[in-house]
């Protein structure tokens, strides 16, 4: 147990964990906000969602739970089909390896030669999260989770922080291992405040009422990156964890690619030993 709850650590340091305030950005320039229907609002942030089929780049990652330590880290992401990370520290010596899928989380653990693999249902009965994987590729992109159809959404204008402000209350059903009432039904909320110029996301807060768990993210540092229509991509992550353990992680990404061709490799040494469940 206690190896599975490491290495499932380590994961969400990685991909930002799940789930409370964050940096104020600095040095904004305040500008006069015209208000916005709710549909205009929601489809400008459609429009500027960052976009791709592949995405690549190096990050440098930061990770506070009462003890700092940080590590750099190579991202890659074939959208919708598979997140691989790979974790060195600053020696430069491959430390873990993490690939994710829809249905999968395998996890390798070089320093102490075993891996882990499992999927988002064991790990969120384990941690009593509710966690898949859109909102993992949606956090490290800085895209918003999807809108559901017919879902209830409420706009404002936040006058203190000159952004725009969504709300939805995002309503999923239980995973089958673990409801006990076919008709029970998992509440979380999704708030966002959005630039009234790039229409990007600027803060992020995902809360979970029953699991009493939030995180709070800011994205910032938006830069173009090159590809066949120049997006605006957040160079700056960072994340404040409500949970029995609070953490924060800040990750710093560079050299961001889009639309190369990528592989995922994730090979087992055979002397390696398997986490239990």
């Amino acid at each position: 147990m206690n190896n599975v709850r490491y290495t499932y650590v380590l994961l969400l340091v990685l991909i930002g964990g799940f789930y409370s305030s964050c940096k104020v950005q600095e040095n904004k320039v305040k500008v006069k906000i015209n208000h916005r229907s709710t549909k205009f609002l929601v489809n400008e942030l459609m429009e500027k969602e960052f976009k791709f089929n592949t995405l690549s780049g190096k990050a440098s990652v930061s990770f506070d739970n009462g003890k700092k330590t940080g590590f750099k880290a190579h991202l890659r992401i074939q959208k919708d089909s598979a997140i691989w990370i790979s974790v060195t520290p600053l020696l430069g010596i491959e430390m873990a390896r993490v690939l994710i899928t829809k249905d999968t989380v395998k996890l390798m653990n070089r320093n102490d030669g075993e891996y882990f693999i499992g999927d988002f249902d064991y790990l969120n009965k384990l941690f009593g999260a509710d966690i898949d994987y859109q909102m993992l590729e949606a956090l490290l992109v800085g895209n918003s989770l999807d809108f559901e159809q017919n879902e209830k959404i409420r706009s404002s204008i936040d006058r203190k922080k000159d952004t725009y402000y969504l709300s939805t209350e995002k309503k999923r059903k239980v995973r089958k291992e673990i409801k006990k009432d076919r008709n029970r039904i998992k509440e979380q909320t999704q708030v966002l405040w959005i630039d009234p110029i790039t229409y990007k996301i600027t803060e992020l807060l995902l809360s979970s009422p029953e699991s009493n768990q939030s995180l709070n993210c800011m994205f910032s540092n938006y830069e173009k990156v090159s590809m066949a229509e120049e997006q605006l991509f957040p160079h700056s992550l960072y994340f404040k964890i409500e949970s029995t353990t609070p953490s924060i992680i800040e990750v710093s990404y560079s050299k961001i690619a889009v639309g190369k061709e990528l592989s995922f490799p994730f090979n087992i040494p055979e002397k390696y030993e398997q986490i239990k469940k």
